[in-house]
């Protein structure tokens, strides 16, 4: 599993999110991405909203995904399997 997150510079509730995301252990990859410089990713994953956090499987399958800003709570519930 590994996690997609789409952000942008600009983007306050990126920094916000990106700030409360390393403090936490998340057992899986994440690989921050942004829209304004990888533009292909956003479009072949949909992305409308910033920060989108996208779970793939081993086989790169959607699993799941959240748009918008998430308390620590909601982050650790979506990331549970």
């Amino acid at each position: 599993m590994r996690i997609l997150k789409f952000q942008a510079s600009w983007c306050t509730p990126c920094k916000n999110l990106s700030k409360m995301m390393e403090g936490m252990e998340i057992p899986f990859h994440v690989e921050a991405i942004d829209i304004d410089k990888d533009n292909d990713a956003s479009i072949v994953y949909g992305i409308r909203t910033v920060p989108t956090l996208i779970m793939l499987d081993e086989h790169d399958n959607i699993v799941k995904r959240v748009g918008g800003i998430l308390t620590k709570e909601q982050l650790t519930e979506w990331m549970t399997i």
